[in-house]
């Protein structure tokens, strides 16, 4: 059975850093030949800028090696590769009889239907806005003659409002079932570059996250999913406090017996309807940061 080793601090200064002097510097903190490193995997990358003359980029790497088991109690920066796999746990044994309904095709109820779709689950996306190409168009119009289309804007429509705020990715860096790690693996599968997956704080740019998103609207509906556009949540159909279905565009009514808001903050008319149908709604806290810049010698 193959161990891999995680090794820390590993400093490069920024005009050296090659694959080749990475394996240099975890042969050193070894005190092993280099010839025998035979995989390289970087796990995290960051910017070590304190000192102006010598800027470092700081790595945490997992490495193949030969009788690594030798190699554990060299260092504090080295150990045995932690299993970071998420893992999608089945915990109801109730047969559904209907689709599960998601509404919102943000970043949340797009992961939520890709999840539950190759997980071999029936789930029917619903997105008041249109599809990440038709809302570019929308988005333009506004920009350029002020023609506001209510449910397709910078705030509605396929991708969420982060489609059109450069994407950045800073959230759950301690979460212990590894749900970011998946959503980043998926993100890459579905074109986003690989490096998300190791550079500090990393974001995906607005041009390439549009590719993404259409490459998971593809796979949901390869795995059976349903994506329906410009359909909106209107009211929630319930006899004796158990879900019937669902009514959008104030018209259609959905049957199903799952339903998952993944509706964002602007919703306002949705919260509305929620309130007045007196469901329970939990508020949770939020942080407000501010950032003070100045000189570094200060």
């Amino acid at each position: 059975m193959i161990i891999m080793l995680r090794i820390r601090e590993i400093k490069i200064n920024i005009n050296e850093c090659t694959l080749d002097n990475i394996r240099k510097k975890c042969a050193k903190k070894l005190n092993a030949n280099e010839s025998k490193i035979k995989n390289i995997k970087i796990n995290k990358e960051s910017i070590d800028a304190r000192n102006k003359n010598n800027i470092c980029y700081v790595y945490e790497v997992d490495i193949e090696i030969e009788n690594e088991s030798k190699y554990l109690n060299k260092s504090i920066d080295v150990m045995k590769v932690p299993d970071e796999k998420y893992r999608f746990n089945i915990t109801g044994n109730t047969k559904l009889n209907e689709r599960i309904v998601i509404v919102g095709a943000g970043p949340a109820g797009l992961l939520c239907a890709y999840i539950l779709a190759t997980n071999n689950y029936p789930v029917t996306l619903i997105e008041r806005g249109e599809k990440v190409e038709d809302r570019i168009k929308s988005v333009e119009e506004f920009w350029n003659n002020d023609n506001l289309n209510i449910n397709s804007n910078v705030q509605f429509g396929e991708g969420g409002a982060g489609t059109f705020s450069d994407g950045k990715l800073n959230t759950l860096v301690k979460d212990k079932l590894f749900r970011q790690k998946k959503v980043f693996e998926i993100f890459v599968e579905c074109g986003a570059p690989k490096e998300i997956m190791y550079e500090n704080k990393p974001h995906i740019g607005t041009d390439k996250l549009r590719i993404m998103v259409k490459n998971l609207r593809n796979k949901i509906i390869d795995h059976g999913g349903i994506i329906c556009y410009n359909t909106c949540l209107t009211d929630i159909k319930a006899n004796e406090n158990k879900l019937e279905g669902i009514e959008v565009n104030n018209s259609e009514f959905i049957k199903t017996d799952v339903l998952v808001l993944a509706i964002g903050h602007s919703a306002r008319d949705t919260f509305k309807m929620l309130y007045q149908h007196r469901i329970n709604m939990t508020p949770k806290p939020f942080a407000v940061g501010i950032r003070i810049m100045h000189p570094q010698d200060m």
